[in-house]
């Protein structure tokens, strides 16, 4: 039987320190008989918390004075986990980690080194700020909907909505990358130049009066404007690849809850942003398909990326096992009815 009372009882004060260091409360001030901390129970980012959450080394007890009240170790523990919308094992991302920092458990002692990878998988990064420019740039562009992406089902309501334009001397699809505010951080153009797309490539960014409207696009989610309020409603959001597909899902009978990573990873940058914005509770990946079934690469490229990010949300992601896709397509290149066929025997990560 677990005695949770002792092992509180017998809480270490600098190993205490230690956890809550890990945790990302890197200052404190420590006092005669207590120590203030920032409120991480219950401020995703430290940077927002207040100098208010106290931790009282003879009751052992946490206090927080702005929103979560009286708190033990474990009570705590929970707070952080649930703020960051992360699904945690009790044994091994509490029991254990609480029972190193007491004690009670005289064989060990809590290690930084040792729980690094909770402030590494857990503590979110940090915001990173993109540029931005006036939005009525875009404006420059013709508001023209391509035979190309028509034919390949994207309609124009969605064009239309997410301000989709084209670029007559350049001969390109414009499209414009806004943040969750809707302020505009790049364009991009997707040549239609046969010569560009086999030399150049098929999506560059553009230029106007000799000034790159370009942006990292690993620090962005594209099309998350739009559809965060879906992605919030549902609790799901539909991560593809490219922003083609976001505009063909908009036409689907579904709720667009879509979003773009614009390659072929998904970094800490972007899920930070997906978490602080729409909060799902599963993302499913649905990238554009790379080789055949049977084939391990593939398969473990999109497991491992839902396996290190499981901790924020459910993951899950599209594998196409019965040659529904070409290769090289997206899963809505097919259309609505492949796509949810895909969707329906997706698989999920544990």
């Amino acid at each position: 039987m677990i005695d949770y009372k002792s092992i509180v009882e017998q809480l270490d004060t600098q190993r205490v320190i230690q956890l809550m260091q890990t945790l990302g409360a890197e200052d404190y001030i420590e006092k005669p008989g207590y120590i203030i901390f920032p409120t991480i129970c219950h401020n995703e980012d430290s940077n927002d918390a207040s100098m208010k959450l106290y931790y009282y080394e003879n009751s052992h007890m946490f206090v927080c004075y702005t929103e979560c009240g009286n708190m033990n170790i474990f009570s705590f523990m929970k707070h952080y986990y649930d703020t960051r919308g992360i699904s945690y094992d009790w044994y091994q991302d509490i029991y254990k980690v609480i029972l190193d920092c007491s004690n009670y458990n005289p064989n060990f002692g809590f290690a930084p080194q040792k729980y690094q990878r909770i402030r590494d998988t857990y503590a979110a990064p940090e915001r990173v700020e993109l540029s931005t420019y006036p939005n009525g740039i875009i404006d420059v562009f013709t508001k023209f909907y391509p035979s190309e992406w028509l034919n390949d089902g994207i309609t124009k309501k969605s064009m239309e909505k997410f301000n989709i334009r084209y670029s007559v001397p350049q001969n390109k699809i414009i499209i414009p990358h806004y943040n969750p505010k809707g302020e505009l951080v790049g364009i991009r153009g997707r040549a239609l130049n046969q010569w560009e797309v086999e030399n150049v490539g098929k999506y560059m960014p553009v230029q106007i009066e000799g000034k790159w409207y370009s942006h990292p696009l690993s620090l962005n989610l594209y099309g998350l404007n739009i559809t965060k309020d879906n992605i919030q409603r549902t609790g799901t959001c539909f991560l593809f690849e490219a922003e083609k597909s976001c505009l063909q899902f908009e036409g689907f009978d579904f709720a667009n809850c879509s979003a773009a990573v614009c390659g072929s990873q998904f970094n800490k940058h972007a899920l930070k942003l997906l978490m602080q914005t729409a909060h799902p509770r599963e993302v499913v990946i649905c990238f554009d398909k790379e080789e055949k079934p049977g084939s391990d690469e593939y398969f473990n490229k999109l497991w491992n990326i839902g396996k290190k990010y499981s901790n924020y949300a459910d993951f899950s992601f599209i594998y196409d096992r019965e040659n529904l896709l070409d290769m090289k397509n997206s899963p809505t290149d097919k259309g609505s009815e492949v796509f949810w066929k895909l969707y329906r025997k997706r698989v999920k990560v544990k």
